[in-house]
């Protein structure tokens, strides 16, 4: 990361995309490398958990729409879905399969 004196113009930002990301840290203006995926190299703790996330959505296609109901009233007032409040439990352990 590099610290600059001020955030470029747009035109100069867009000229760079895809190779530098500029964006403000803290209220300071910095500049890094476009962030890459890192492909299909992971560590193998998470690859470890691809299959209980593949399990969550898989259970949630499966779920009752009045269950669907409850989990998207708990998600009423978060950033996160119903879906995101569902995984989290069922990778967590706190739903049951039924």
């Amino acid at each position: 990361m590099a610290r600059l004196p001020a955030m470029p113009e747009q035109s100069i930002i867009d000229g760079f995309k895809g190779k530098i990301d500029f964006y403000l840290y803290m209220g300071i203006p910095v500049a890094r490398r476009w962030p890459r995926s890192p492909g299909h190299n992971r560590a193998p703790a998470v690859q470890a958990q691809w299959v209980a996330f593949a399990e969550a959505a898989r259970l949630w296609s499966t779920l009752a729409p009045e269950v669907k109901a409850a989990w998207e009233e708990l998600a009423a007032d978060s950033d996160l879905t119903a879906k995101d409040w569902f995984t989290r439990g069922y990778i967590s352990g706190y739903t049951v399969e039924e």
